[in-house]
């Protein structure tokens, strides 16, 4: 009988790593079910799509609250898909606020099903009192950094490090020349990348402030080109709104399908916090973090996060090899200081040395194959 697989990624990194893993799957055992949400990544490689990433990407304390009574539609949805289809697992993919809820709730109205989380929750740095709930609900917490399985000795669950599938993810589409022959861009001229998130809320925060340097560069450093690599769950024209139009237009080229290649082949960036700050780790292009909240938002989670660092390639590393601009330090004259830092020839050298160093934290290549093996033993056994 063929068996049927629910899988649900809630952001765009996991959309990412959540394609990866569904290709090796579907590679190993063709006739296996596999119904869920997802982005345009996963789409295709999903049986029954039930809904989209977009429709759970939602930042912040504040933000979930407002959204909640369509998440706790969705959630709904979801576990009445599960009922319906007949489930032998599920494979839930960050997101750990919905997902942990979601486990719970399968655990108890389908207790036959097997449960295994892809990529641990960051309780290393906040809500470690998640730390139980995971190890007693989880079959299986598939984790990508050495450091966290032994934060669930003692548990039920397999918690096991199988690496980072960006290690191999993560490598320009395209060659340089044919990524300035493709954007028009100028080969002989800095090029700066501006990542603002994969989310609506944190380009309404971030990207202004970046639109306005970008501005103001227009008339102080002419040479410099911009260029904003877009995420795909986001809407080219809502990112056009947030740039302007006109002579009041930010000269920001926007790039789709080469994100990577964006980043790989600029002399800096400015990143939101988040999965995209270790991609551009990886990718060696020196960078600043930046991020800002919901004032209230800031607050709560400053009370509660327990790691030095707000940046994930910073938290990797163990030392801040990337500057970290936060709240009211995310203002053009402050995003201008630190780009014309990076843009320094002897500081950019300095920081991709350093940034060469976060690469030996995220284990071998092949993440994505490990977690299908083992996952597939497991639905067999």
């Amino acid at each position: 009988m063929t068996q049927t697989l629910l899988v649900i990624a809630g952001e765009d990194s996991g959309d990412l790593h959540g394609a990866e893993l569904l290709r090796e799957l579907k590679a190993r055992r063709p006739e296996l079910r596999i119904i869920g949400v997802g982005g345009p990544r996963m789409t295709p490689l999903l049986d029954r799509k039930l809904a989209d990433v977009k429709d759970l990407a939602v930042v912040g304390f504040i933000e979930v609250i407002q959204h909640l009574p369509r998440l706790n539609r969705l959630f709904k949805q979801i576990l009445a898909a599960a009922r319906e289809e007949g489930i032998a697992a599920a494979l839930l993919i960050d997101y750990p606020g919905f997902n942990l809820r979601l486990a719970k709730a399968l655990r108890k109205q389908l207790p036959g099903v097997t449960l295994h989380q892809y990529v641990c929750p960051q309780v290393w740095a906040w809500k470690q009192g998640r730390i139980p709930d995971l190890g007693r609900t989880l079959d299986t917490l598939y984790c990508l950094f050495d450091f966290e399985p032994e934060l669930f000795r003692g548990y039920p669950v397999d918690a096991r490090f199988v690496g980072h599938p960006l290690v191999e993810v993560v490598k320009p589409e395209c060659d340089r020349a044919t990524f300035f022959r493709e954007t028009g861009l100028d080969p002989a001229k800095p090029l700066v990348a501006l990542l603002p998130g994969s989310r609506t809320g944190e380009i309404r925060h971030l990207l202004p402030p970046m639109a306005e340097l970008a501005r103001r560069w227009t008339m102080e450093r002419p040479e410099v080109q911009w260029v904003l690599p877009v995420a795909p769950t986001l809407d080219p024209a809502f990112l056009r709104a947030h740039l302007g139009t006109g002579q009041n237009g930010a000269p920001v080229t926007l790039v789709q399908d080469r994100t990577y290649a964006a980043r790989a082949y600029a002399q800096a960036a400015l990143v939101a916090s988040g999965t995209a700050t270790l991609e551009t780790a990886l990718l060696g292009t020196p960078f600043a973090i930046v991020y800002k909240l919901n004032a209230l938002t800031y607050q709560m989670a400053r009370r509660i996060v327990k790691v030095p660092f707000f940046g994930l390639a910073n938290v990797v590393a163990r030392r801040e090899v990337a500057r970290e601009l936060l709240q009211g330090e995310v203002n053009p004259e402050r995003l201008g200081v630190e780009l014309t830092r990076l843009l320094e020839p002897e500081v950019a050298r300095r920081i991709r040395a350093e940034l060469s160093e976060v690469r030996g934290h995220l284990g071998e290549p092949g993440a994505a194959g490990r977690v299908a093996e083992d996952l597939l033993g497991k639905l067999n056994s």
